[in-house]
This record gives structure tokens, sequence and C-alpha cells, in this order.
């Protein structure tokens, strides 16, 4: 998903329709994450983001405001987009997926600063959910088997983290974190680097959906190439 940095604002003049299709999205469609809202000529996917598919339809939105308001809107048709556009837009972000990668990084690392250590996600570490990492696994064994995972450690505690958010068959979605007192030392490099290490091991395609250019710049430097931007929209109520 990317690092919990600063988010970009969209820039462009252009359509931000999502064509391309995000492993969150695809997990949500298929009943795995979220919730899915059908209704004749569309349908709205709920998870982590707000997907809206077909045809925008005003008397199901007037009856369910709750799915397009306070949420995280992403237009997979210039329909939605359009009608989107047309409401009181808060704020549009800008996202960049980038292309599956089923391979190990190709960066070469610095040592860790003195006084910091790597782990793989042992139980202990998974069960404390550093940044809320692991909790769309049932349990440790679960996340063992079908995920992978690294972290930073600095006086014991997490201070860096890079995980699957979510494995859908042999495909997950890469989700890195650092605590802010602990960023610009490259600790989210390494856990980058071992996690994808580990995905490899495990013939795991890794899924990384990047919310800024530092998000997006870290992941080009580990072999990710940039697939599609899109925007995401914040309504406001009105």
């Amino acid at each position: 998903m990317g690092t919990q940095r600063e988010f970009a604002i969209w820039d462009k003049s252009g359509s931000g329709v999502l064509t391309e299709t995000p492993l969150i999205y695809k997990a949500c469609r298929e009943g795995k994450l979220g919730s899915v809202h059908s209704y004749s000529d569309g349908c709205i996917y709920q998870t982590v983001f707000t997907y809206l598919c077909g045809r925008p339809d005003e008397q199901f939105i007037e009856e369910h405001p709750e799915l397009i308001y306070e949420s995280r809107l992403v237009c997979m048709t210039p329909d939605w987009e359009e009608y989107i556009r047309g409401l009181s837009v808060k704020f549009i972000l800008k996202r960049e997926l980038m292309e599956p990668l089923n391979s190990e990084s190709v960066k070469k690392l610095r040592g860790l600063p003195e006084g910091y250590s790597l782990s793989p996600f042992t139980r202990e570490i998974f069960e404390e959910h550093p940044f809320d990492h692991g909790r769309n696994y049932k349990d440790y064994e679960d996340f063992a088997a079908n995920g992978a995972g690294t972290a930073v450690l600095f006086d014991g505690k997490v201070v860096s983290a890079c995980s699957s958010f979510i494995t859908l068959g042999d495909q997950v979605e890469l989700d890195v974190s650092t605590d802010p007192e602990h960023r610009r030392k490259g600790l989210a490099d390494h856990c980058v680097y071992e996690m994808l290490r580990q995905s490899y091991d495990k013939k795991l395609t890794v899924h990384w959906d990047a919310q800024n250019v530092m998000s997006s710049e870290m992941a080009k430097s580990h072999g990710f190439v940039p697939v599609a931007e899109y925007a995401v929209y914040w309504l406001e109520r009105g």
C-alpha cells in the first residue's frame, strides 16, 4: 500500500479514473475483504478504498449516502468520475499503482544504523500488530503460511515494518510503515528488501500502491515499475 507519510495531491487536469485492477479491489470483489453493494447499473465495493463501478444511481446514493461520504473514493469508470466531480469535493489525492513484482529487490543497501536490528515477523511481533500490520490474517499460523513480513527493532520496540496487508492466492499487497522519530535512516528500505526476499522464496507476487512521491521512488528503487496514476476523492457533506 505504500508508506504512511504525507499524501500526494492530484495535480492533473485530466481523468483520474483507475483502469487497472488493484489487489485490494480484487479481494473485495471476490468477497475476501470489505463489503459489496450492488444495484441495477453498477456496484460499490467498500474496503480500504471505496471503488465505484458502472454508472451512478442517484436514488441509490440518496438512500445510502454513507457509501460515498467520509470514504476514499476511487472511480473505476468515467461516468462515476463525472458524477463525483459534480459534487462538493473537499480534496483529491493522487496514487500510483505499480506493476506487480515477482522477484527479489534490486536495491543496494547500506548496513543498519547502530542500535537497530532486523527481524522477521515472529509470533510476538505479529501479535503486537505494529502499525496495524497483520490484522487481515486469521492468526500467526495463517500469516506465516501465506504472508511475509520483516521489522526493524530499536530497544526491543518495532520502529519500522513491512509486511503483506492481504494475501489472495499467490498475490500479496505490500504495506510499509516507520515510526516518525526513526525516519530517514533507511529502515523501511531494509524491511522492504527482506519482505520481497521472503515473498520471492514463497513464490508470492507483490503489489505496491504508492500514495506519494517518496513511496513511489522507494518502490522503483526496489525494482517496481509504475503502471498507472489515479485519483482518490474525498467528498464534503453539503
